[in-house]
Order: C-alpha cells, then structure tokens, then sequence
C-alpha cells in the first residue's frame, strides 16, 4: 500500500519538521496516514537522493528501499453474467452516440456523450 502526507512551509519549517519526523523514524515512532513506518535493523538498506530543478521549479526526494516488492496475484472472474451484463451495457450505449435536433426556434442542437463500460475483472 502507498501512504503520504504532504505540508507546506518555508525552508525553517522545513529543516525543524524533517528533524522531528527523522527523530520519530529512529525511534519507530513515525506514522504516515496512521501506519507506522518500520524501517528493519537487519537488512540492507538502499537510499538515494533524486534532484530535478532549474531555475523556476524544483523537486528533491529522498528515498529508502528494502527487501523486495511483492507482486499482489488477481484471479480473473470467468462468469457469463459479465459477457451478458457488458452486451446489455453496449446495446444501453448505442442510445447515447451523438445526434442532431432542431428546437422550436430553428436552432441546431448537438449532443455527444460517449459511454465507456468494462466490467471488473479482479475480485
């Protein structure tokens, strides 16, 4: 799961915040969106630094990486009823293609929507 915070502050509020918050992380106190952040003490950690400014724009991360990421495994639903569920759909998006009416003023009116469907596959 991805968790962040943001804040917003001058350069001050910067360096006191980051040195409280690397207190909490030390200490296994730091929480980001209530889940605590435990970085472990018996594997190799990779840190970076990543910079990407110029003169009007800047964008500095810190970054620290263990262990390896886990991909989560789907299990794609093979029931009929989405097949029949996904024709209903298309045959309901076939009323809302574009189309051209004249109003009681003469006035030519447009309508276009579009309709996009997919039924879920992942349970």
């Amino acid at each position: 799961m991805d968790y962040n915070e943001k804040y917003t502050g001058n350069k001050e509020k910067f360096y006191f915040f980051l040195k409280d918050e690397i207190i909490r992380l030390f200490k296994d106190k730091l929480k980001i969106d209530g889940h605590l952040v435990n970085i472990p003490d018996d594997e190799e950690l990779n840190y970076q630094f990543n910079l990407d400014s110029n003169r009007h724009y800047g964008d500095f991360t810190i970054k620290v990486t263990w262990g390896k990421k886990t991909e989560q495994n789907y299990t794609i639903k093979e029931e009929s009823n989405q097949y029949e569920e996904f024709d209903e759909n298309s045959k309901q998006a076939e009323m809302f293609k574009e189309t051209t009416t004249t109003n009681n003023d003469g006035m030519e009116i447009n309508t276009n929507v579009s309709f996009d469907y997919e039924p879920s596959t992942f349970k």
